[in-house]
């Protein structure tokens, strides 16, 4: 009877892992949150659901908050190039410039053709003056999302730095 139970707990687990991306990915941050908190803290171990948890509470407007989910995630899986991501997308938000640029570096790194990983890297070197690292990770996220809701902004930005 304990297997079964198991077996269906893990089963519900899995349902809120996968709600949670779901609504992540329809943009439903907050109820995101929510669903991926039950799901991270029931599979702690779980570097997926750790990383969605983290990336939905950036989106929702909890950099701070995600910062530990994140953080777990690459602790349990280093190469989790989303993670990265994530992380240097929290610290963007929460005003730590040199590490954000440090994860999104990392990101890249592990996925060189991560478009959104490239269009920050981009506006964080921007704010660093660092204008020939602005250009590449910029003109790269051109060319791999080229048409991306951000490309026109990118397009001046990189003409006005030109």
């Amino acid at each position: 009877m304990l297997h079964v139970s198991l077996l269906v707990t893990g089963l519900l687990v899995q349902d809120k892992l996968q709600q949670g991306i779901s609504l992540y990915q329809e943009a439903k941050y907050g109820e995101a949150v929510s669903a991926l908190s039950e799901a991270a803290s029931a599979t702690p171990d779980d570097p997926v659901a750790q990383t969605y948890l983290g990336l939905a509470k950036v989106k929702a407007g909890q950099p701070g908050e995600a910062v530990a989910p994140l953080t777990k995630a690459i602790e349990l899986d280093e190469k989790n190039a989303e993670a990265h991501y994530g992380l240097g997308l929290a610290y963007g938000y929460l005003k730590d410039v040199d590490a954000s640029i440090r994860e999104l570096e990392r990101a890249v790194a592990l996925d060189p053709n991560h478009a959104y990983a490239r269009y920050n890297l981009g506006l964080a070197y921007n704010q660093k003056k660092k204008t020939d690292l602005t250009v590449l990770h910029l003109t790269r996220f051109l060319e791999l999302a080229p048409k991306a809701p951000e490309a026109p902004q990118v397009k001046a930005l990189l003409a006005q730095i030109r």
